[in-house]
Parts: structure tokens; C-alpha cells; sequence
């Protein structure tokens, strides 16, 4: 199970969600460069809820690697709540009345872009190894 470089992506898109929710992604600056609002996954609880439900998606489906298709199609479905992850924080922020102010963007924002890429490198593993066993059974 560890050594099957799927295992690697799926490990490395957790700890990014993981690390997601606990940091600050947006912060409002003043003229000063002061810092007079942040905003975190955790402020909008809908958000949060998301990003919880797929971390254990994405963490679960390094369990499934018996069941191939299963596993790709959980992971396709955490990638998509990934995406709606990231509308969703981004309706958020916008809604919000502090767009008068400067905007600075954290590395954590960018981390679950990151972690799409790497649900999508995840996903084409595991079709390789879906092809690999098929391709066996057909020998046999």
C-alpha cells in the first residue's frame, strides 16, 4: 500500500487540506500595511465542513487501493469538493464588506490548487495500476 506512489499524492493532498484549515489564507491591510482582518476555513463554518468531509475522503481512499475504480472515483469526488472548497471561500471573502481595503494573499491559498494537482496525479496512478492488472488478467 505504501509503495505505490498514489499512496504519496493522496498522503501529501491531506497534510495540504490539513494544513489548509489552520492557517490564515486572506488578510485585509490598511494604508499601512497593518493588518486589520484575516480570514481563515475556519470563520465560515460551511466551508469548514466541506474541507473536513474531504479530508477524510482523501484520506480514506488510500484504504480502498483493493477496489481500483472505487478509489479513483472517491478521489474524483474529493477533487471536486476541492474545487467547491475553493468557490465557496471565495463567495465568502467577497461578500464580506472589507473590500476597501488592501488584499494580501497567503501561501495557504494556494495549497488547495496544490492539492487538486495532486488528487489528479493520484487519479492517473491508479488508472495505470487499473490497466497493469487488467492487462494480466487478460494473460491468464
Amino acid at each position: 500500500m505504501i509503495q505505490r506512489i498514489q499512496t504519496i499524492y493522496l498522503l501529501i493532498s491531506t497534510i495540504f487540506l490539513i494544513l489548509v484549515s489552520f492557517n490564515d489564507c486572506i488578510k485585509f491591510l490598511n494604508a499601512g500595511d497593518d493588518c486589520v482582518y484575516k480570514y481563515s476555513v475556519m470563520d465560515c463554518p460551511v466551508v469548514m465542513a466541506i474541507l473536513i468531509i474531504t479530508i477524510i475522503l482523501t484520506f480514506g481512499s488510500i484504504f480502498l487501493f483493493n477496489n481500483r475504480v472505487l478509489q479513483m472515483r472517491v478521489v474524483g469526488f474529493a477533487t471536486i469538493l476541492i474545487l467547491l472548497n475553493i468557490a465557496a471561500f471565495a463567495v465568502f471573502v467577497a461578500l464580506d464588506d472589507c473590500m476597501d481595503y488592501n488584499i494580501s494573499v497567503t501561501w495557504a491559498t494556494f495549497l488547495p490548487i496544490v492539492s487538486v494537482v495532486m488528487n489528479l496525479l493520484a487519479i492517473k496512478a491508479i488508472g495505470i495500476d487499473e490497466a497493469k492488472v487488467r492487462s494480466l488478467n487478460r494473460l491468464r
